[in-house]
């Protein structure tokens, strides 16, 4: 079993740029992921709690941007 610290997170359009997979691999292999909806206050607040758990489990969380994709400001 691969250690959260080997898993590289990035983000990528799901459908229509309003859905969006965070995806956790390990070499070209997807561990885990999960989809957001960037319109919906609640689902980019969990996608913000992911990604925080992720970085202190001490994933590489180096290629995501700083702020969500297609969140709107008040997501």
């Amino acid at each position: 079993m691969s250690s959260v610290r080997d898993w590289r997170v990035t983000i990528v359009p799901w459908a229509d740029r309003r859905l969006w997979f965070i995806q956790a691999r390990r070499g070209r292999r997807v561990v885990w992921g999960v989809v957001y909806d960037a319109g919906d206050p609640d689902s980019v607040a969990l996608a913000r709690r992911a990604i925080a758990t992720l970085r202190a489990a001490g994933a590489d969380c180096s290629a995501l941007p700083a702020v969500l994709p297609g969140a709107s400001p008040g997501a």
